[in-house]
């Protein structure tokens, strides 16, 4: 459950500070471009996203730092919730109007806080599908001893 925390932890610190580089480039920086007209606000969503997914992430680092099976529960929550955004940010990519290819251009420099927790281990998705199954596996076996001490008694 550390080592998870631990990760988890090291991909938030990372994460907050790749965003926080790049945050001034792209919405002080970058000189509008007529292609994106949405590029601003679709960045500027994607970094409040980001930011909740890793204050999410650091929350449940803490608690698996204390060992908290609540840890465990925030975790693999958090870790739907980032699988989730990513398929849907992908299925944004098709709207129209220029909308899509705003959400397009801004999801490779908007996504910056939360690269690791997707692509940490160069397979999309592996770390928040594998650390969500042992960490669950990890809290089934934690919560078992309880149970046997409650049926003892």
């Amino acid at each position: 459950m550390r080592t998870v925390g631990l990760l988890n932890a090291f991909f938030a610190v990372m994460g907050t500070y790749w965003l926080s580089r790049i945050v001034h480039w792209a919405l002080v920086q970058l000189p509008p471009d007529p292609d994106t007209p949405y590029f601003r606000t679709a960045f500027a969503v994607m970094t409040a996203i980001n930011l909740t997914l890793i204050a999410l992430f650091s929350f449940a680092a803490v608690q698996l730092f204390r060992l908290r099976r609540s840890g465990v529960f925030i975790h693999a929550l958090t870790s739907a919730a980032l699988v989730t955004y990513s398929v849907l940010n992908g299925l944004l990519w098709r709207l129209g109007h220029g909308i899509g290819i705003s959400i397009g251009a801004a999801t490779g420099v908007g996504n910056m806080g939360i690269s690791l927790f997707e692509f940490g281990f160069f397979v999309p998705y592996l770390y928040p599908i594998v650390s969500s199954s042992c960490l669950m596996l990890a809290g089934w076996k934690m919560a078992a001893p309880e149970k046997l001490d409650e049926v003892q008694s």
